[in-house]
């Protein structure tokens, strides 16, 4: 019989090649498939969605107001245009997100996890405690990486759930808005003006170069705020969460997710001089 400090370590590195096949054979089938990370990818694809009408909508309202005669609505219409700019950051960071979800689960379960109970294994049988640190830290990271975008996504729904009900409106206004305004520059009476026809299309005043300016105003302010909603559920919300699992685990098990070190600042020649005259004056 093996003595029984040997027959722990054997059970203790039986057990870690059993938590790397339970992750490589079941987890990795069976995580994807659950209704938590289904709601999530579902969330994401949404968020794409919604990001892709808005700008199709504010694209469709810029096209329009530069339709009109006189070129007076061009501050306005290049305003909706320039907006196209954040609606490819946030199409960016939602793509990250949908690829974090489909891979990073994977690659976490198959891959890190069962790599780092491996070094974890041979940290016991070769007594390398830095082996042993590399193994934790990496699986820690994988178990956040994994989940952070997850986690990131059900908060927002939870958080910025009445929110959503703004974006939408202002899409639909916004389309709205361009459909009017298509349909007042495309035939109808001839003998009436522009602004005469507007009135008509959106019941209301529409008498001078002013009132349409205002309305229009009022869209790209809604679409502006929606842009914020956008912004906030989508990129910032993730990131607050990653900030959040990592001093959570930083002060609960003392690991540090690392982070890309901060390039310092050279010291401008004025500055080092005086921090030589202050040494030497000491």
């Amino acid at each position: 019989m093996l003595p029984a400090k040997y027959a722990k370590l054997a059970v203790q590195v039986l057990a870690l090649l059993l938590i790397a096949a339970i992750s490589f054979f079941v987890v990795t089938a069976k995580l994807p498939e659950t209704d938590f990370v289904k709601d999530s990818l579902k969330s994401v694809e949404d968020s794409s969605s919604t990001v892709m009408k808005l700008s199709a909508a504010t694209l469709a309202t810029s096209l329009a107001i530069s339709a009109l005669p006189d070129d007076f609505a061009t501050p306005l219409a290049d305003s909706l245009a320039d907006m196209n700019i954040y609606f490819i950051a946030i199409l960016a960071v939602l793509l990250l997100e949908k690829i974090l979800i489909g891979y990073g689960i994977e690659l976490a379960f198959a891959v890190v996890i069962p790599l780092a109970c491996v070094m974890l294994a041979l940290s016991i049988g070769l007594k390398k405690e830095a082996l042993k640190t590399f193994a934790v830290r990496l699986c820690v990271l994988a178990l956040t990486v994994a989940f952070v975008v997850p986690v990131g996504t059900h908060t927002a729904e939870y958080v910025a759930a009445d929110l959503a009900e703004y974006v939408e409106e202002t899409i639909a206004e916004t389309e709205a808005g361009a459909g009017k305004l298509n349909e007042a520059m495309q035939g109808g009476e001839t003998d009436k003006t522009v602004f005469e026809k507007l009135s008509d299309i959106f019941q209301t005043a529409v008498d001078s170069v002013s009132d349409l300016m205002l309305h229009f105003r009022n869209t790209i302010r809604k679409c502006m705020n929606s842009i914020a909603i956008l912004i906030l559920t989508n990129c910032l919300i993730p990131l607050i969460t990653f900030f959040i699992l990592r001093w959570m685990l930083k002060e609960s098990f003392h690991v540090v997710i690392p982070l890309p070190p901060l390039k310092r600042r050279r010291r401008s020649g004025a500055a080092a001089a005086v921090a030589e005259a202050m040494a030497g004056e000491e």
